[in-house]
């Protein structure tokens, strides 16, 4: 019988149960981790173990039935099926990022598998959780696995860890870039237009008269992603001749998720929180740019401790329109990016490279837009909030 090990689903993730058992039923089969004829635990027995309902594995099994990935023998069970002819030719895609936890690698990977049912291929799913060593064994195995293409959320701590296998002597399948670069790895990138997010939020922040504007960052700056907003904001200040700016760089060397964001900002006690409080009360800057929603929550949580209020004291601006970003008390002013659009753009890239095209590695980046919300304030009447859109 195929392992229970093998499956496993997260209860406060924002995708369906069903979908989250369906998509892991799919990776073991193409993966080729359970074989054909292998017989899968009953609906009884997922109930018990996963801890759902019985119609949430129902549903499961039938959109696996559907997609020809297992079989029910009547008076047997539920068994992986044979690969129907049609499915022997469908290519596999890898999909290999480092974290899911939130609306945009939801939408990225929408993206991605709607690109890939019209094209006849099947895109098994890999979460690395933020592990570079785990996301290079994954790799390692694509060539071995016969995935025609991969496409890669690189792990963003990438260009520091050294531990783990390399893959130096390990020939990769075709390779697609998404959000950000690697500089271990070759292959296409599609990203934001993130020079381009910074300069509409630095516009936005100048055309409400605000000159004191300061940039927060994480210690990661030299992420090209991160590297691109930074220059976007010192460029708009200088083409608005405000000066060099000032950039911020936090005490954290690691990629914020937003349960490690939350927990910082409800203890005025930690380093981040400590660090923001600190420079605002010293500074006292007009206006802040963040380089993500998680930073500027973070700034928001710095400014309340301190009785400053936004935007009647502060404007902030984010960027990545994460989705708590319009819930807020306050809702922030952000920068959206196209995730869906990223997802479907790298796996039209990918497509191109399994088809046989060489060219030169290519970057596209997605346009992006500034949703304006109510951080934000004119510096003038910053006191009349009743103006400003939500």
């Amino acid at each position: 019988m195929a392992g229970f090990d093998d499956l496993h689903v997260d209860h406060d993730s924002f995708v369906p149960l069903h979908t989250q058992l369906q998509r892991q039923l799919r990776n073991l089969v193409f993966s080729g981790q359970w074989k054909p004829g292998a017989r899968l635990p009953s609906e009884n027995q997922l109930h018990r173990h996963l801890n759902i309902s019985r119609s949430t594995v129902r549903q499961a099994y039938s959109d696996a039935r559907h997609e020809g990935l297992i079989e029910r023998i009547p008076g047997r069970g539920t068994f992986v099926a044979e690969p129907a002819p049609e499915n022997r030719q469908k290519r596999l895609v890898a999909f290999v990022i480092s974290d899911f936890e939130s609306e945009r690698e939801w939408e990225l990977l929408k993206g991605v598998e709607a690109a890939a049912s019209s094209n006849d291929c099947h895109v098994v799913f890999y979460n690395t959780r933020g592990s570079c060593r785990e996301q290079r064994r994954v790799l390692g195995q694509l060539s071995a696995q016969q995935f025609s293409g991969a496409l890669l959320w690189s792990c963003v701590n990438a260009r520091d860890e050294g531990a783990g296998p390399t893959l130096d002597d390990v020939s990769l399948p075709p390779l697609v870039l998404m959000d950000r670069d690697s500089p271990a790895l070759t292959g296409d990138v599609v990203t934001s237009d993130n020079y381009g997010g910074a300069s509409l939020a630095l516009a936005h922040l100048l055309a409400l008269g605000h000159r004191r504007i300061v940039c927060v960052t994480h210690e990661m700056a030299g992420l090209t992603t991160v590297a691109e907003r930074i220059q976007g904001y010192r460029d708009a200040l200088q083409a608005a001749s405000a000066g060099e700016g000032m950039v911020w760089v936090m005490p954290t060397r690691v990629e914020l998720s937003t349960e490690r964001a939350l927990h910082f900002g409800n203890d005025p006690a930690s380093p981040p929180m400590r660090y923001l409080m600190e420079r605002l009360a010293e500074e006292r800057p007009t206006a802040v740019f963040a380089i993500n929603d998680l930073l500027a929550l973070l700034v928001l949580r710095a400014a309340q401790a301190l009785q400053i209020q936004v935007p009647c004291d502060l404007s902030v601006v984010g960027f990545d329109n994460v989705e708590f970003s319009a819930l807020m008390e306050t809702p922030l002013t952000t920068v959206a990016q196209d995730f869906q659009t990223i997802g479907r753009s790298s796996f039209e890239l990918l497509l191109e490279r399994m088809d046989g095209i060489s060219v030169a590695p290519r970057t596209l980046r997605i346009p992006v837009t500034l949703h304006e919300r109510a951080t934000t304030a004119r510096l003038a009447d910053r006191h009349d909030l009743n103006k400003r859109p939500v």
